[in-house]
Parts: structure tokens; sequence; C-alpha cells
């Protein structure tokens, strides 16, 4: 029986290739330096942009040579392993090249193996009616919810403002305020970043919903409400964990303070997890000097784009205020960026998930978010 490895190189990926994948795949490999994919026993196939297209050969000098096994590359072929999460976890040996070229290559990838086309920033938000619809607009809680859903869907986001009063916002202050004096560098339940002066500083706790204001947060009718916006049946995870936020500027690039372009599903398991839903309640002010997170619009439904945007500045950024509630599909590319001012007010918020009815814990985001905790991201990508 001929192998998925075999059946997708000799078979699938050529008619793909042929058709429009070839030359949307090829549009994101500008840069990249041929690709080959070699299995434990020996079999390998390279990838290379050719004329606008891509070329596949079963042998290659390829500059760039990554050794999987069938298994993992089985999990590339259905979505459930990334590039990165290969990386991070060792599991993909770099037998020459740069690291950063394999990751480089995921969105081509991703093309040719979901046969999903790559983000267009060029596209326009259309919605049901035909009528393009403004990708920085918001909502209120008793807008009309045909419209809400339909910009949800579009966008893969959505901004509703005045969902928690301000009388409950200072409440939740107060439990995240708690939660933030008691969180210790190294305890497992938060995580930290350094300070361009070297001070070690708090970026995340993870366990706020030992606070019962905090854990009353994910079932919500309030927040249900939105939730339920979505065309998927969706629930709070399992454990319904919740995170709080703490923005601060001048902090290290290491993805626990700030997060660049990015998808939640980025580590692996995008076809355990999603869909899956992030929730972030915002208990101050969000914006470009307090650390704003930052969408490109509609890329949910897409294999994603390759970004070469080192300060965020492509996409919609999210203006927020306390009380606010913004709710986003996790395979959408987002970014959480640094805060511009130096002296604060920073951004505080309550992240919360929402997955597929029925999901086991292992197949949340967070279990996949442990990985990045001590791992350096930046080196590794750099080589």
């Amino acid at each position: 029986m001929q192998s998925n490895f075999d059946l997708a190189h000799e078979h699938i990926l050529p008619e793909r290739i042929g058709s429009k994948w070839g030359a949307l795949a090829a549009s994101q490999t500008h840069g990249l330096p041929p690709l080959s994919i070699r299995l434990s026993d020996g079999r390998e196939w390279c990838y290379a942009e050719r004329e606008g297209s891509i070329a596949l050969s079963p042998h290659s000098d390829a500059a760039t040579v990554v050794e999987l096994s069938e298994k993992d590359w089985n999990g590339l072929w259905d979505s459930t392993e990334t590039p990165m999460g290969l990386l991070i976890n060792q599991r993909a040996k770099i037998l020459s090249g740069e690291p950063g070229h394999f990751a480089g290559w995921e969105t081509a990838l991703r093309v040719l193996y979901e046969a999903l086309p790559p983000w267009d920033p060029a596209r326009p938000l259309v919605g049901s009616d035909g009528n393009e619809l403004d990708p920085a607009q918001s909502f209120h809680p008793d807008d009309d919810p045909q419209r809400m859903a339909d910009f949800l869907d579009e966008a893969g986001f959505i901004l509703v403002r005045d969902v928690i009063p301000p009388s409950e916002v200072q409440g939740l202050v107060e439990a995240a305020s708690a939660a933030r004096a008691a969180a210790v560098d190294g305890d497992a339940r938060s995580w930290w970043s350094t300070h361009e002066d070297g001070r070690r500083m708090l970026a995340r706790v993870l366990n706020a919903e030992t606070d019962a204001r905090m854990r009353a947060l994910p079932s919500d009718p309030r927040l249900l409400r939105i939730v339920d916006l979505a065309k998927f049946d969706l629930e709070p995870t399992p454990d319904q964990g919740v995170s709080v936020l703490f923005k601060q500027s001048k902090m290290a690039a290491d993805a626990m303070a700030d997060q660049p372009w990015h998808r939640d599903c980025g580590l692996g398991g995008h076809k355990l997890m999603c869909p899956l839903m992030n929730g972030s309640l915002f208990l101050t002010a969000a914006d470009r000097k307090s650390g704003e997170l930052r969408f490109l619009p509609g890329s949910w439904r897409t294999a994603g784009y390759r970004i070469n945007d080192p300060d965020c500045q492509l996409g919609v950024g999210i203006e927020a205020g306390p009380g606010d509630f913004l709710l986003h599909y996790g395979d959408g590319l987002h970014a959480g960026t640094p805060p511009t001012s130096e002296a604060g007010p920073f951004r505080w918020s309550a992240v919360f998930e929402y997955g597929a009815a029925g999901r086991a814990a292992e197949q949340s985001q967070e279990h996949y978010d442990q990985a990045m905790q001590h791992v350096d991201t930046q080196s590794l990508i750099q080589g």
C-alpha cells in the first residue's frame, strides 16, 4: 500500500500545483531557498519556486534540508503539526540550512497541503449582503445579532463595547492586582520576561481563576451571548482557565510580554483544537500606547501569510476601553504589540478560551502554549 508521503508527492501535489495552488503557494516563497523534506528512511522531496509556481523533485541539492519522521510529516499534511512546533519540540532535524527557512515555508506548505488560499491584503471584507465591511468597526451588546455574526464570520474577530459595567470591572482589576502580587518568577503559574534594564517583570498570570470573579467570566451569559454569534458550537475550556496579561514597555522579544504575528494553533494542533476562539475582556484601555492587539482581517479562513512586518503595522488595531470584550478565532493571524508609551498606563486583559463542545483539555491552546514558556524562539528561528 502506498504511503501518504508517496501518494501526496507523486499524485496529489502535482495535480494541485498544476492548478491555481502552485502559483498561490509560490507567492509566499519570495526570498526563500528551496526546501527538501527528507524522511528518516531517506525518501525525499524538494520544493522550489520556479517561474511563479512550485517545482517538485524527488532528489535535490537544496540549501535547506529537514529530516522528519513519516508520522510528523503526516502531521504537517493533516494540520496537526506545524514547522515551528516541530522545531520547538526538536522533532525536525535541520540537516543543512537555517531553521527559519523551514518555518518560512509554512504558509506555502499550508496552501499546498490544505488547499487553502493565502491571506490577501488587497481583498476587502464583504458581508453576506454583498456590501463591504469596515474591519475597524465595533459593536454594542444590543446591536443586530445577525449583522454582528456576519462581521465575526468574515473578519474572524469582533469587538463589543460596554459588555461589563465599570463597577464590575473595578472588582476584576482588584482580583488581577492580587494575582499579580502573588506571582513568583519560576512558579509555573505565571510568565515572566526581562526588561531592557535587566529586571524580571511579570507578563501574565495563568491561574487568575482562583478568584471567583475571574472564574465566572468564561461562562458569564453576557459573554456567551457574543460567543453564540459563531457558527460553531463552542463552550469554555473544561477547566475554565483564566489568564491575565500585563503589558509593559521595553520588554525582551521573547513572546512572553509581546507577541509577534502568530496563530494560536501555530505550534500545532489545528486539526484537533480548532475552531477555537479566544476572549479578551479589557480591564484597562487598549491602544497603541498601552499595548494593542492587531489582526489581519479575514485571515482565519486562509493558509496564513508570510509576514515581513516586525513593527506590526499591517492589519487593524483594536482600540478598546475597560469592560469591552474582544472575541477572535485562534487561527486568524494577530499580534500583541509592545506599548509605545514608556510610562503607561498599560493594557491589562483577562483572557480565556472557547473550544468545540466535548473537546478534551489536552486539545486546548493552553496545552500547546506550555511549549513556549521556556523556549527562546527568536534565536531558534534565526538559527
